[in-house]
C-alpha cells in the first residue's frame, strides 16, 4: 500500500528534514514523521480502526495532518478529505456518501463537524488537530499516549492485508455537473500516478515544493506523494493564499517547484507586490486545475525565468491526462501523458477528426474505482469499454496537442449559435484591465442565452 511504501521511505533516511511550516519555521524529519505515524496507526487500531474503514479529513497543512493521513493509508482505511470552507449541508452531503468512522478537523471546524454528524445520526470519532477544545479528542491523545515498542513491532510485522486495488482515497469530484460525488482510487493507481519514473524528471531529492493545496485537491495528494517519494522538502501552510505570503515563502524557504491554480497565478503575476525576480528561483511552476489561458501562461514565463513553466491538465477520476512545457502561440493543454489514451467524440459517440471539437474522453492503465457509493454515476461517467468520458470539450490539431475549448454541459446558446464561456473569457482576459473574467449565461427568451462576464 502507500502507507506501507511512504513508512519505508521515511526510515530510510530519518535525520533528514523532510517538512517545514512557513506559519512559525518549525521542522520535522522523515523520523519523527515516521514514529508520529506509527503511534497514529496503533492508537488507530485500539480505537476500532480497521481496513475499509473510511477516515475523514477537514484539516488545513499542519505538522501533524501528514502522520495522521499516512496511519490511515498504513492500515487501508480510504481517506476522504473535505475542504474547509464546506458548510454544514455540504460535509452532511459527503459523509452520507462516504460515512467515516473516524473524523480529523481542525479546531475551528470541530463544532461544524459535530453538528454534521449528529444530523446524519453517526457516532464517529473526532479527532481534533490545532488548538485542544473540551470534551473533544485531541491528536495529542494518540501521539503523547506513546504505543509501545512491542505492539509498533506488532503493527510493522503484521501490517493489514490490504489489497493494491482497493480504495485507497475518496477524493471529491470538482462538482461542475452538481453535488460533489466521490472519486474512489484505488493504492495501484495512486502508485503509478506518484512513483512513475518520469517524475523523477521534474524533482530531485535537493529540491523545495510548495502548494496552498490542501488533501481536499488532487494536487494535495500530489504535493505529500511526491514529496515523500523524491526525498524533497515540503513546505506547508495553514493559512490562505495571498500573493505577497506566497512571494514571502518562495524567498524564505528557496521554493524551487510549486503547484497552483490558475485563480493563484492570475492574482499572482498581476500583483503590485511581484518583482522581475520573485519567481527566479523557480525550477518548475505547474499550473493546473482549470483553463489556463495563453495571457496568463505568458505572464507567468515572462517571470520563471530561470525554469519551466508546467501546464497540466487532468481530473480526479483520470490523474494526470497532459501537460506541457513548451511556450507556444496556441493556448494548447500538451501532449497526453504516458499511458494515456484519448479520443473525441460527438453526441451520438462518434469519433472525430483533427481539429473537430467534441467530448474528450479517455482510456488510462489503472482505472478509478467508481463514484464510492453511487453506481449509477459511475456508469454515467466510466462506459463499458473503460473510456472515462470527461464532461470536457475539445479538440486535437495536426501536431497531437490537445485543446480544451469548455464543458458539455457549460455551452451557452446564443440566437441558436452554440458558444463555449471560455472563448469570451480568453477574449476579456488580453484586455490590460482585467485579470479574471468568469463568463455565465442569462435566460432569455428571445436569444436562449445571454453572455454576461463578471470581471
Amino acid at each position: 500500500t502507500l502507507g506501507r511504501a511512504c513508512l519505508y521511505l521515511l526510515n530510510m533516511n530519518p535525520e533528514k528534514i523532510c517538512q517545514i511550516s512557513a506559519d512559525d519555521g518549525s521542522k520535522r524529519t522523515n523520523g519523527e514523521i515516521y514514529m508520529a505515524t506509527l503511534n497514529i496507526a496503533v492508537n488507530l487500531q485500539k480505537r476500532g480502526c480497521s481496513k475499509r474503514d473510511v477516515v475523514g479529513f477537514v484539516c488545513r497543512n499542519s505538522h501533524n495532518l501528514t502522520p495522521a493521513f499516512l496511519a490511515a493509508q498504513f492500515l487501508g482505511a480510504p481517506t476522504n478529505a473535505l475542504d474547509i470552507a464546506f458548510s454544514k449541508d455540504e460535509i452532511c452531503h459527503m459523509f452520507t456518501i462516504t460515512k467515516p468512522k473516524f473524523v480529523f478537523c481542525d479546531d475551528d471546524m470541530a463544532k461544524t463537524v459535530q453538528n454534521s454528524l449528529l444530523e446524519l445520526g453517526s457516532n464517529a470519532m473526532i479527532i481534533v488537530v490545532g488548538q485542544k477544545i473540551e470534551n473533544f479528542t485531541h491528536i495529542d491523545e494518540l501521539l503523547d499516549d506513546k504505543a509501545n515498542q512491542m505492539e509498533i513491532m506488532k503493527l510493522m510485522l503484521h501490517p493489514p492485508e490490504v489489497d493494491k486495488r482497493s480504495c485507497s482515497a475518496i477524493i471529491c469530484s470538482s462538482g461542475t455537473t452538481g453535488p460533489s460525488k466521490g472519486v474512489a482510487i484505488s493504492h495501484e493507481s495512486l502508485q503509478v500516478l506518484f512513483c512513475s519514473p518520469a517524475i523523477s524528471f521534474f524533482v530531485q531529492p535537493n529540491d523545495t515544493m510548495f502548494s496552498f493545496s490542501s488533501l481536499y485537491w488532487m494536487s494535495g495528494y500530489t504535493t505529500i506523494f511526491m514529496s515523500l517519494f523524491s526525498g524533497m522538502i515540503r513546505i506547508i501552510t495553514t493559512k490562505p493564499f495571498t500573493p505577497e505570503f506566497l512571494i514571502c515563502i518562495l524567498k524564505e524557504y528557496n521554493v524551487t517547484i510549486i503547484i497552483s491554480t490558475p485563480a493563484h497565478a492570475a492574482q499572482l503575476v498581476n500583483s503590485p507586490a511581484i518583482e522581475k525576480d520573485s519567481l527566479g528561483g523557480l525550477k518548475n511552476y505547474i499550473c493546473g486545475g482549470s483553463l489556463v489561458t495563453k495571457e496568463l501562461n505568458d505572464k507567468l514565463r515572462s517571470y520563471v525565468t530561470n525554469g519551466m513553466v508546467t501546464i497540466s491538465y487532468g481530473m480526479s477520476e483520470a490523474g494526470g491526462i497532459s501537460a506541457t512545457i513548451v511556450p507556444s502561440s496556441k493556448a494548447s493543454v500538451g501532449t497526453l501523458s504516458g499511458g494515456c489514451t484519448a479520443k473525441i467524440i460527438n453526441k451520438d459517440d462518434k469519433q472525430l477528426g483533427v481539429g473537430e471539437v467534441g467530448e474528450l474522453c479517455v482510456k488510462i492503465r489503472t482505472q478509478f474505482l467508481g463514484y464510492y457509493g453511487n453506481p449509477k454515476a459511475t456508469k454515467e461517467t466510466l462506459d463499458r469499454d473503460g473510456w472515462i468520458h470527461t464532461g470536457d470539450l475539445g479538440y486535437f490539431d495536426e501536431d497531437g496537442l490537445l485543446f480544451i475549448s469548455g464543458r458539455k454541459k457549460d455551452i451557452l446558446k446564443y440566437n441558436n449559435y452554440h458558444v463555449t464561456p471560455s472563448e469570451l473569457e480568453e477574449i476579456l482576459e488580453t484586455h490590460p484591465g482585467v485579470s479574471q473574467a468568469v463568463v455565465v449565461g442569462i435566460p432569455d427568451q428571445v436569444f436562449t442565452d445571454l453572455p454576461a462576464a463578471v470581471i
